[in-house]
């Protein structure tokens, strides 16, 4: 059997990379939610909630709070790597946006592992934000980068619809997020449809995740 050429081989490292934070990103909250205090309100309370010392409730959250520390510490620290692969393999199409990218989120996965009601609460918000916006971000780079690298190297049209196709799910997540930053906004200054901040936050993550299933190895 032929061997991978390097790139190829940290093209599959990378996105095994995010396959595996996806994963531990998703259990991270299933536990979290499991852990629970109280009964948690999927539809009116933030991810945020299960990662504070105290529950919505004033119920002490030590069980959650760990896991979302230590969910959240790892898929940093896995989009750490992925950051310092793409700045020491610079023949990688569009290393260097994609390097900053990866290190953005893993700034902001740090920063949601701060627990929601400590005093550094700001530091929670702004890391929670630059995941969410990063997450999309690097969706929409690496489909948007492949389709163009696809033309410029004259792909056959199965690739480039494929691409496409990626394309528009990067396009619903940009949407979507949009959508939350939106209604957030909203709630915050009291105005609007209230509360919607909660269910728009998930759909955001989990569609940021559907999304990054369907990104090829050739798209890193």
């Amino acid at each position: 059997m032929r061997a991978y050429d390097p790139p190829k081989r940290v093209q599959i490292a990378i996105k095994n990379l995010f396959i595996i934070m996806a994963y531990f990103l998703i259990v991270t909250l299933f536990l979290a939610i499991a852990y629970y205090p109280e009964k948690y309100q999927f539809f009116d309370e933030h991810i945020s909630n299960l990662g504070g010392f105290s529950s919505n409730l004033g119920a002490v959250n030590s069980n959650s709070m760990l896991i979302m520390m230590i969910g959240f510490g790892v898929c940093g620290l896995l989009v750490l790597v992925v950051g310092v692969l793409y700045f020491v393999n610079r023949d990688l199409h569009l290393w260097l946006p994609k390097g900053i990218l990866s290190v953005a989120l893993a700034i902001g996965a740090a920063g949601v592992a701060i627990p929601l009601d400590h005093s550094l609460r700001i530091l929670h918000l702004a890391g929670a934000g630059i995941f969410i916006g990063g997450f999309a971000a690097f969706n929409a780079l690496l489909q948007i980068s492949s389709l163009i690298k696809k033309r410029k190297d004259k792909a056959d049209d199965v690739n480039k619809l494929d691409t496409i196709w990626d394309i528009i799910l990067s396009a619903i997540v940009i949407i979507i997020l949009l959508g939350y930053f939106t209604v957030f906004a909203l709630d915050w200054l009291g105005v609007g449809p209230l509360n919607l901040g909660p269910l728009f936050q998930k759909a955001v993550v989990f569609a940021e995740i559907l999304a990054l299933y369907f990104i090829d190895n050739q798209d890193i």
